[in-house]
């Protein structure tokens, strides 16, 4: 996918086309060319569209990724690069009140999924303005206090996945919640309210999370990061390693695999909850293709939308 993008030089700014092209599994090429110095109409863009695949075309990869799309893949290189180019030329200012307004949605959202009875301006309230709304349940403040500490730990952590970070994460989510034992791999057996999931007996999660490192640690590099991330996510709440806030830990955990890897983060719809549980439910059956495609779909509009320009 060709889109526009301005660079400035001096008192001036230039245009071009340009186009991500995948040149190995995790490493991309930017190809461009040049337009001006006048900004032309999306009409316009069409007369070099033809130079730009042409200038393309030794280096396209026709090898397809795992479970992505090569159009999915290029898209979301896309608005990695415009992102973190964004993100470069805004003011200090601006990158706070988009982390801020990040950490009240992915809390609320990720709650609300689990049954949080907070509204997005409740949590607001309680994670902005440090007010405590009348009438809420301790638990369900707790949960939003939980979650923006969460939040915060992951992006001052400096390691790699592995157990004492997701137990670290799962504590941090179910302190002071009524959860006894939080931050603790589960050494008994759990269920699932209004899934038909069974998660394994607890004889068998050490064996599973240590096969989930040894598929991690052999696909960390090798996969795309929303393949990644995406199916951490999956295999993480198919274990259902904890007694509770499976569900929050992996959002959490993909968006740190996604942060790692430069991507932006993003949450999931508390309105989209249904589609949410149908993809882990394709999941569940290892049918993964779908499950990302369908995962993308959850998601890529708002990362379209986060603020930073537009692609043409």
């Amino acid at each position: 996918m060709a889109y526009l993008e301005t660079m400035k030089q001096g008192n001036k700014e230039y245009y071009y086309l340009t186009k991500n092209i995948r040149i190995s599994i995790n490493k991309w090429k930017k190809i461009r060319v040049f337009i001006g110095d006048k900004k032309p109409s999306k009409g316009g863009l069409g007369r070099y569209a033809g130079e730009i695949e042409e200038k393309a075309r030794p280096f396209v990869n026709r090898s397809d990724y795992l479970y992505l799309s090569e159009h999915d893949a290029e898209t979301l290189q896309d608005l990695k690069e415009s992102y973190t180019s964004w993100l470069k030329h805004v003011p200090k200012s601006v990158k706070e009140k988009l982390n801020e307004d990040f950490v009240i949605r992915f809390t609320y959202n990720s709650n609300a999924i689990e049954g949080n009875r907070l509204t997005l301006r409740q949590t607001a309230l309680i994670l902005k303005d440090k007010v405590i709304p009348s009438g809420i349940r301790a638990e369900d403040y707790n949960e939003a206090i939980n979650g923006k500490e969460c939040l915060d730990y992951i992006k001052t952590y400096g390691g790699d996945l592995n157990t004492k970070f997701l137990e670290k994460i799962n504590g941090i989510l179910t302190k002071n919640t009524g959860v006894v034992y939080g931050g603790r791999i589960r050494f008994f057996d759990v269920k699932i309210s209004g899934s038909d999931h069974v998660p394994p007996k607890h004889t068998e999660v050490k064996k599973h999370m240590l096969n989930f490192f040894k598929w991690y640690s052999a696909n960390k590099n090798k996969l795309h990061p929303f393949e990644l991330a995406s199916l951490i996510h999956a295999k993480l709440t198919w274990i259902h390693p904890f007694e509770d806030g499976n569900g929050r830990t992996s959002r959490t955990v993909m968006n740190f695999i996604l942060m790692k890897k430069g991507f932006p983060m993003f949450f999931i719809p508390f309105e989209k909850r249904e589609e949410y549980y149908q993809s882990l439910d394709i999941a569940d059956k290892g049918e993964y293709k779908g499950y990302i495609s369908r995962m993308l779909q959850l998601i890529i509009d708002q990362i379209r939308s986060y603020g930073h320009n537009k692609k043409e």
